[in-house]
């Protein structure tokens, strides 16, 4: 395929900059240093990798890992001018694609900078996952402003598991608001683990937020969660029967059988554990790791 040409005048640049299509999934920190040393020139080149979609393909250079590598270092570098490429290279990704990862986690490090365009972008969308992940970059913010507070609770109303966007942000005026889906959120009976999901992240956002749960609260949390609590048992019940006995050696035959599919960022993670998959095994599943 042909490479990118990647923009400004400075042939050592592009020569540095062209590095990261070769280096696929690891790290370099030399390269990485070389080229926030040199950032004034450095983001045009960096910019173009982030948004060429063929580098993005496995097939590419770097293994697709070229425009992740982009992004950590444009938020490394802090150059405002990246914000909208940044924006825009989460708008057709799926929601497990590294990339988004990486962009979602670079983005609020730019501060205060990105609420204008990110409320742009959000006000532009009409995609509900696009506008969900700007939400999010909105929420890590923790700038208080009214537009931002809106568009959370908007969020919450829409899909009740988002509620730690509320919670992260910390404005505890979020509390009734919480507490009111609570309320309206029916319970759903059965074998599924993560049925009842949105329970507990409208809980955890509540009391994070200072909150406080009624008695009916608690128990209505403790049923939708009864569920989830059997499936955390009888996965540590197959851990244990996995294990060799005297050697400590974990076997785990049984165990990707009773996996489930990957979730989304924002779904309930795999494992049971009650946390949000971006906040449990997604890393360790993007490493290769699984379940662990």
């Amino acid at each position: 395929m042909t490479e990118p040409m990647l923009r400004g005048s400075d042939p050592e640049v592009r020569a540095i900059v062209r590095r990261i299509l070769e280096v696929g999934a690891q790290r370099r920190p030399d390269i990485e240093r070389a080229i926030v040393d040199r950032a004034a020139v450095a983001v045009p080149a960096l910019i173009e990798i982030l948004e060429d979609e063929a580098l993005a393909r496995v097939t590419a250079p770097g293994a697709g890992h070229a425009p992740i590598h982009a992004a950590r270092l444009l938020g490394a570098i802090g150059d405002v001018d990246a914000i909208e490429p940044l924006l825009r290279a989460i708008i057709a990704t799926d929601a497990l694609d590294l990339i988004t990862s990486e962009v979602l986690t670079v983005l609020p490090t730019f501060g205060a900078p990105v609420i204008e365009p990110a409320l742009r972008a959000y006000a532009a969308s009409t995609d509900p996952a696009y506008r969900s992940r700007i939400a999010g970059v909105l929420a890590a913010l923790q700038v208080r402003d009214e537009r931002i507070f809106a568009i959370l609770v908007e969020q919450v109303r829409a899909e009740p598991t988002l509620a730690d966007f509320l919670g992260s942000y910390g404005d505890p005026r979020a509390v009734p608001v919480l507490l009111e889906e609570l309320d309206r959120y029916p319970i759903t009976e059965g074998d599924n683990p993560f049925a009842n999901h949105a329970l507990i992240e409208l809980r955890a956002a509540i009391e994070m937020l200072g909150g406080t749960l009624t008695d009916a609260h608690q128990r209505k949390c403790a049923r939708g969660a009864d569920a989830a609590d059997r499936f955390r048992r009888s996965m540590s019940g197959f851990q244990r029967a996995g294990r060799v006995a005297g050697a400590g050696e974990f076997v785990p035959s049984a165990l990707p059988a009773l996996r489930p599919e990957r979730p989304g960022r924002n779904e309930p993670c795999w494992c049971g554990s009650g946390k949000k998959y971006k906040k449990c095994h997604l890393a360790a599943d993007e490493a290769g790791g699984g379940a662990g």
